[in-house]
């Protein structure tokens, strides 16, 4: 009798230590909350990139990863020390040149005074979960202010998420923060667009240039599927952007000088159709045996040929507002990379350096 009036009581206890907390689903939040996405009104509630409309319109591989969430973020503001993250993804948790905290997983800032990193302990199941706690200031959980902080989250770079939840103590609260209204900047490219092969998330560069700028940036980088393709560039045009980023050349490597010439002005020009505002024309970032292996050298070489061709040319036509960021520009080390081609962090941290540069000047954002 007396086990089992202690098993009765430790259930109680039990279950009311689960009650102190609460689960907040930003799809619940009455508006939408989904950061840097585009096609707000018709996808914003969904954690996915392209509006339904572009299936069967873009090829499949494009629609298919339309579905993953990189670039897209959460921000919310919040007075607790203990944060929890709940979440179901759709596909695999990793890649063997990528782990599953960058596939996956994701990541967390907090704004004080500049935006800080929040470590968590995670776990990969059928719900991934992470868990920040204790969240500190100088070490003490009891610093926090009662106002609390603007906290960020960065969703999975290769995965699709299928639900997600945050959880803090019902003490505590939390308000999502609408998703913002400024013009974004909007970036069509390739795998490494998308983020591989970042650690984790935040490490993607065109993260970083969001993060430190401060700036909307929308992620439409589709891996192995950057082409400057007419019928993404349709979806591209639709984005009431202030910059367009056109990082696409490691994915035309099959293609002659010529024809990447060709598909550069074409593209360049579709979106003039629509647009005045800037167009950021990316050079092929290099291989990272490029000085060991002809062909790698060669190819890479070609491709970027072809861009400065295109670049030029469209400058003698007058077209107005076109930049341009070479290879040189972008340095990336040999060092840099997971693979032949693909950036580690240090390289996604030396791209990202090199095109928040040549962004500011365009944008005229100050430091």
């Amino acid at each position: 009798m007396n086990k089992q009036l202690f098993l009765l009581l430790f259930c109680i206890i039990s279950i009311s230590a689960v009650a102190q907390w609460k689960w907040y689903n930003p799809m619940d939040a009455g508006f939408p909350v989904i950061q840097n996405q585009g096609f707000t009104q018709e996808i914003g509630t969904t954690y996915t990139r392209l509006p339904k409309r572009a299936e069967g319109v873009v090829r499949t591989p494009v629609w298919n990863l339309s579905r993953n969430s990189t670039g897209l973020a959460i921000y919310f503001n919040c007075d607790a020390s203990q944060i929890k993250v709940r979440y179901k993804v759709s596909g695999p948790f990793s890649m063997l040149h990528m782990p599953a905290t960058g596939v996956s997983g994701i990541d967390m800032y907090r704004s004080n005074g500049e935006w800080e990193f929040c470590s968590g302990d995670y776990s990969f199941g059928d719900t991934i979960q992470y868990d920040y706690s204790p969240l500190t200031v100088s070490g003490n959980p009891d610093n926090i202010p009662a106002s609390g902080f603007e906290y960020r989250i960065y969703l999975p770079l290769y995965n699709s998420v299928e639900w997600l939840e945050i959880g803090i103590e019902e003490k505590n609260k939390l308000t999502f923060i609408p998703a913002l209204s400024k013009k974004p900047i909007v970036v069509y490219g390739t795998s490494i667009v998308q983020g591989g092969c970042a650690s984790r998330p935040a490490m993607a560069w065109p993260n970083i240039v969001q993060r430190t700028l401060d700036y909307p940036l929308i992620n439409l980088g589709f891996s192995g599927s950057g082409r400057l393709e007419k019928e993404v560039l349709d979806f591209v045009g639709e984005i009431d952007a202030s910059l367009f980023i056109l990082d696409c050349l490691p994915n035309l490597i099959f293609q002659s000088e010529e024809e990447i010439a060709q598909l550069t002005i074409d593209a360049v020009k579709q979106l003039r159709t629509k647009h005045t505002e800037p167009i950021l024309l990316i050079e092929h970032v290099g291989y990272s045996n490029a000085l060991t292996n002809q062909g790698q050298y060669e190819c890479y070489t070609r491709v970027n040929k072809g861009s400065r061709k295109a670049y030029e040319h469209l400058r003698s036509e007058g077209v107005k507002e076109l930049y341009y960021l070479s290879h040189k520009e972008l340095n990336l080390s040999p060092d840099s990379r997971v693979d032949y081609v693909h950036p580690s962090d240090l390289g996604m941290q030396q791209q990202a350096s090199a095109v928040e540069k040549k962004v500011r000047k365009i944008l005229h954002i100050r430091r």
